[in-house]
């Protein structure tokens, strides 16, 4: 059950006294906040309803409204947000005094008020005001969704095919926030339409993964030239030669095993239910590999490996060591 499924439960059975959203992914907290926004109908000008972005400047304020009694209506709602003293960030937006009355609430909650805390990071749990909380709220923690989980919901949020669903996860990296913003994309560029897979694959900006297949099948294509460089331009774009390294030797890893699948016989789905991986770099990977030779990516590998050892070891040039492997990989015999 993802933290959207809680959430909805939660809408169901009603707005508890005291709700706390919270979680690393400041995206997926602030998805929450939308949804509780529009599920309580917030207005700014209801006087039962207050919303504090909270500073030192309005901390008093949001405190004497969490602590007053309705005045137009028969309870009151009051949202705060970045109340950092309870997450392990190592800041503060409450003094001791203000931070004790917050406490005070929690000792004893007027009937009459829900409060909703929104916060960007982790609780910290060893601090007593925070065992208090957990023991009064209901918590909804956004942690990032697997890709299933993000195909299921975007699914149900916008009417965008699974296919292309997966293949937007698949190049957004399964991000949250990425994929919302390159669904957005392909929406605008389809212009009402339906859209297709191949509107992602001319609209979506390509990955650092989608890069590294790109150099890869240079590699295996002996082009060195146009391999030297992509890997100028992703350097020029800010990208580490040992993140690269890295991805191209996990890139490496994932060829040679669906190599040997395909020496099996074994179908993608096979292959995709074994890695327990998205099925879009297994498709990639059985595209690239299909005229290679397993000990050739064995020695590919073998090469990568040693690569990473001579970088982190050695006083040579990383760029300088990173290009000698580059055109021994390209130039030999697959």
């Amino acid at each position: 059950m993802t933290v959207f499924d809680e959430f909805n439960e939660v809408k169901r059975k009603g707005l508890p006294q005291i709700l706390v959203i919270f979680g690393d992914s400041k995206e997926m907290v602030q998805e929450l906040k939308s949804q509780l926004l529009t599920f309580v109908n917030f207005e700014p000008t209801d006087l039962s309803q207050s919303y504090y972005d909270l500073t030192p400047n309005n901390s008093d304020l949001a405190l004497e409204d969490l602590e007053s009694l309705p005045f137009f209506s028969d309870s009151r709602l009051v949202i705060l947000e970045n109340l950092v003293n309870l997450t392990t960030a190592k800041k503060t937006i409450l003094d001791e005094k203000q931070l004790k009355r917050f406490e005070n609430f929690l000792d004893d909650p007027s009937e009459t008020t829900q409060l909703v805390l929104v916060l960007y990071g982790k609780l910290d749990s060893r601090l007593k005001v925070v065992k208090k909380l957990k023991a009064k709220a209901t918590l909804l923690e956004a942690q990032e969704l697997k890709t299933q989980e993000l195909i299921q919901y975007f699914s149900h949020e916008t009417s965008l095919p699974r296919p292309v669903l997966s293949l937007i996860a698949a190049k957004s990296n399964d991000s949250f926030s990425v994929v919302k913003q390159n669904i957005d994309l392909v929406q605008t560029y389809a212009l009402g339409r339906e859209v297709t897979v191949d509107d992602v694959e001319k609209v979506v900006p390509k990955s650092l993964q989608d890069n590294i297949f790109a150099l890869t099948d240079l590699i295996f294509k002996g082009k060195i030239d146009e391999a030297r460089d992509l890997v100028h331009d992703l350097t020029l774009q800010g990208e580490d030669l040992i993140k690269i390294l890295a991805i191209l030797t996990n890139s490496y890893r994932l060829y040679l095993q669906v190599k040997l699948f395909q020496e099996k016989g074994w179908q993608e789905n096979q292959q995709v239910s074994y890695l327990k991986m998205h099925p879009y770099p297994v498709k990639l990977a059985n595209q690239l590999v299909r005229r290679l030779q397993v000990s050739s990516l064995k020695k590919g590998l073998a090469d990568l490996i040693q690569l990473d050892f001579a970088i982190k070891t050695s006083a040579a040039d990383k760029a300088y060591l990173f290009d000698i492997l580059l055109i021994k990989l390209t130039l030999k015999k697959n």
